[in-house]
């Protein structure tokens, strides 16, 4: 059964423009409250659109400072790193300032990475929102079902991804969950058996990150049928 904080889109661009408002609205209330607005970015194809409307609106942007849920063990400028795709589409002529743009430095390797991005979160306090799209099999940032992680520490690391490339690095439950928002995006049909068993209460990574307040965004066509 659907609860009532999910929304049920008729396609991603309603989708996306719905998403990017109550983003927009997210950081004008932070930004109000404590003067900054501290966002996690997720990588994958469903939130492509709303960083594009994000690239083209109209923010309080050097108020902003933004992080990456997770990064791909990759040379800098590799097609395949999250960062890529989101500097290109968004941040590259943005004008968030690039003191304020906490990426994660895959190319130093698992480990030596990891330990930097740990450094990089100390001090960052908890966050206003972190988006989290759903892969296939339920995944979210880079934590993989049946997969283990550190409960201690900020930043873990994965070292055998189902998916390409085996290394990553990603914030753990722990870290995504000390956000006072978390906006979850599902897109595709082939997410449909992944939301069921979501649904049914199954333990996947997307249902283990709910912040203090939860959002779900997804287009019909990732419900499951019947």
């Amino acid at each position: 059964m659907i609860k009532r904080n999910w929304f049920v889109f008729e396609n991603i661009d309603k989708l996306s423009k719905e998403l990017a408002d109550n983003i927009l609205n997210c950081a004008k209330i932070s930004i109000k409250l404590n003067n900054s607005f501290k966002i996690v970015l997720t990588g994958g194809n469903s939130i492509l659109n709303t960083y594009k409307i994000l690239s083209k609106s109209k923010s309080d942007w050097s108020k902003w400072h933004i992080y990456l849920g997770d990064e791909r063990c990759l040379p800098v400028d590799h097609k395949d790193r999250n960062d890529y795709s989101i500097n290109n589409i968004w941040l590259k002529n943005s004008k968030i300032l690039k003191k304020n743009i906490h990426f994660i430095c895959a190319e130093l390797g698992v480990n030596d990475g990891a330990d930097n991005y740990e450094k990089i979160l100390t001090n960052a306090g908890d966050f206003d929102l972190v988006l989290l799209s759903m892969g296939n099999d339920g995944h979210v940032a880079s934590l993989f079902p049946h997969h283990l992680y550190s409960k201690t520490k900020s930043v873990v690391v994965e070292y055998n991804s189902p998916k390409y490339p085996k290394e990553r690095i990603s914030m753990s439950y722990s870290r995504l969950n000390k956000s006072k928002n978390i906006f979850k995006v599902i897109n595709g049909k082939q997410k449909q058996e992944s939301v069921g068993f979501w649904l049914k209460g199954e333990n996947l990574p997307i249902n283990q990150i709910f912040g203090y307040f939860e959002k779900v965004y997804i287009n019909k066509d990732s419900l499951p049928l019947g």
